[in-house]
């Protein structure tokens, strides 16, 4: 440990530097101008170069990436191009899909109108059948009541004006009849 006396023994310091450096000061700056000298001559060349390598590269990753923007923007419009105009695409497929809810519509309702034309049809299918059969059935009615009339006729032995006047009665009553189902057909 160094004592306090010691320290007191020393000689007296100079104001700035202590006294007896001044030889050190001189070797050390000798010492720094050598080693300053030396880079220069020697460093200094290297360390331009890649201080100029350095801005070289920096300039050219600039250059690229404002050729990568310019290219991502042409590549955007491309997609855009090619996209089209969404709006418009969207009113297009609305316009289609209208056209073709009215063409359905057309034809659910010719389809419609065919199915009660066909209907209509059947229905007078279906009368004219039930007329003919109804007449059919009348024809036999007739035919029955004929024979009937002519039994009891044949069995009763009738004169000429009564018979007459028997088949008048019967032609009558048919007519009658036969005007009815016709006024209801």
């Amino acid at each position: 440990m160094i004592d306090a006396r010691m320290l007191a023994a020393e000689g007296p310091n100079g104001w700035w530097l202590p006294s007896g450096i001044w030889d050190e000061v001189i070797w050390a700056s000798l010492a720094f101008a050598v080693v300053m000298a030396l880079f220069f001559w020697k460093g200094w060349a290297p360390l331009k170069a890649a201080i100029a390598r350095r801005s070289d590269n920096i300039r050219e990753e600039l250059a690229a990436a404002e050729h990568a923007e310019a290219e991502a923007a042409a590549r955007r419009a491309e997609a855009q191009a090619a996209l089209g105009d969404p709006a418009a695409d969207s009113r297009q497929i609305i316009a289609d899909a209208h056209e073709r809810a009215a063409a359905l519509k057309a034809d659910l309702i010719a389809r419609a109108e065919a199915d009660v034309a066909a209907s209509k049809q059947r229905a007078r299918l279906e009368i004219e059948s039930s007329k003919s059969q109804v007449l059919a059935d009348l024809r036999a009615e007739v035919s029955a009541r004929t024979i009937a009339a002519a039994e009891a006729v044949a069995s009763s032995n009738l004169d000429d004006a009564a018979h007459a006047n028997l088949i008048e009665q019967y032609i009558q009553q048919v007519g009658q009849a036969a005007g009815q189902e016709a006024g209801r057909a």
